[in-house]
C-alpha cells in the first residue's frame, strides 16, 4: 500500500516535474560545448542546428525513492540557435537567439502511463561580453544572460509538457584558457532563478522552485587541423521544487560526463557529436545517455 502511495504521488507531481526537467537548457542551466566560449571576430554569424536524443529508466526523489520498474521516459528534441559577434567601444560582444521545439514520449512512472508531449519549447533569448579577450595568450573571459520566455506548449491537465509556463533567468560566467600544443581548458558556472508557474498542478496550484546551481569543465584537444576532441564534467546542484509551499520531492542534482568529437568539412562548415550520461542523481530522472548532432554554419 505504502508504495502504490508513493507512486501516486510522484505521478501527482509529474506536471511540475517534467515541464522543468526535461527540456535542454530548461530547468538545468544552459549546457556549453568545448569552444562555445572561444570568440568568432565581430560580423561573423552562426547558424547552429542541435539534434538531441535522451533516454531515461528510473526516477530518484530527494528523499532517495527509486522506481525504476516500468519506468521510461525518452526525448527527441531540435534547436535552431542564431549566433551575431560585434564590437561596441572595442568590446566583444554576441547576440543570440535559441528556438527548442521536440518531443517526449514513452513515458512510464511504475507502470502508470504518462503520455506524450510535442511542440515548440520556451524560446531563449541572450546577449554576451567578453570581459577578457586576448587572442595572444588564448584567454578569454565572458559572462552572459540567458532570458527563458513562457511561450512553449504547455497543458496544466498533462503530466508531459515541452514549455514550462513560467520565466526564467540564467547567468553563466565563463573562462576559455588555451593551454599550448592544440589543448584547451573551458570552466564555466551558472546561477538560474525562476519565476512562479501559477498553473501548475492540474491548473490550480503554484509552482515554484530555489535557484539551480552549475559547474561545468572542459579540456578539448585539436588533434589535427580540422579536427578536435574533448572530455566533460558537469555538476548540477539546488532547485528544490514546491508545490503550493510543500516540497514535491524534485530538484536539480546530478553530474554528468561528456565526450565531444568536432571536424570542419570546410573551413566555414562544422560537424560535432556529443554524448553525456547522468549518475549521482536526487530529484529527477537521469538520463542513461543523451546524444547530440550539431551542425554549424559560419557566415
Amino acid at each position: 500500500m505504502s508504495r502504490i502511495c508513493t507512486l501516486g504521488r510522484l505521478r501527482a507531481l509529474l506536471g511540475a516535474l517534467l515541464a522543468v526537467a526535461l527540456v535542454p537548457g530548461a530547468a538545468r542551466a544552459i549546457d556549453i560545448n568545448s569552444a562555445d566560449y572561444l570568440p568568432a571576430p565581430a560580423g561573423t554569424n552562426l547558424l547552429l542546428f542541435y539534434s538531441q536524443y535522451a533516454t531515461r529508466s528510473e526516477y530518484v526523489s530527494t528523499s532517495g525513492v527509486s522506481v525504476a520498474q516500468d519506468t521510461s521516459l525518452d526525448s527527441y528534441v531540435n534547436i535552431l540557435r542564431y549566433v551575431h559577434y560585434f564590437d561596441i567601444a572595442g568590446v566583444r560582444m554576441a547576440a543570440q537567439a535559441l528556438l527548442p521545439a521536440g518531443t517526449l514520449y514513452n513515458g512510464r512512472l511504475g507502470g502508470a502511463d504518462l503520455d506524450s508531449a510535442a511542440g515548440a519549447g520556451d524560446p531563449i533569448f541572450s546577449g554576451v561580453v567578453w570581459l577578457v579577450n586576448n587572442k595572444a595568450s588564448e584567454s578569454y573571459v565572458a559572462l552572459a544572460p540567458y532570458l527563458f520566455v513562457p511561450l512553449g506548449q504547455y497543458d496544466a491537465s498533462q503530466a508531459l509538457n515541452m514549455g514550462e509556463n513560467r520565466w526564467k533567468l540564467d547567468l553563466q560566467g565563463a573562462w576559455y584558457q588555451g593551454l599550448g600544443n592544440g589543448f584547451a581548458l573551458q570552466l564555466s558556472g551558472d546561477v538560474i532563478w525562476y519565476g512562479s508557474n501559477t498553473d501548475a498542478g492540474g491548473g490550480n496550484q503554484t509552482l515554484t522552485q530555489d535557484n539551480t546551481y552549475q559547474f561545468q569543465a572542459w579540456l578539448s584537444y585539436a588533434f589535427a587541423p580540422t579536427w578536435s576532441a574533448a572530455a566533460g564534467y558537469s555538476r548540477f546542484w539546488g532547485g528544490t521544487e514546491y508545490l503550493s509551499g510543500v516540497a514535491t520531492g524534485n530538484a536539480t542534482e546530478r553530474d554528468q560526463l561528456r565526450l565531444e568529437l568536432s571536424k570542419f568539412i570546410t573551413p566555414t562548415f562544422q560537424v560535432l557529436a556529443l554524448a553525456q550520461r547522468d549518475f549521482n542523481t536526487s530529484g529527477g530522472f537521469p538520463e542513461d545517455f543523451r546524444g547530440t548532432l550539431r551542425l554549424m554554419q559560419v557566415f
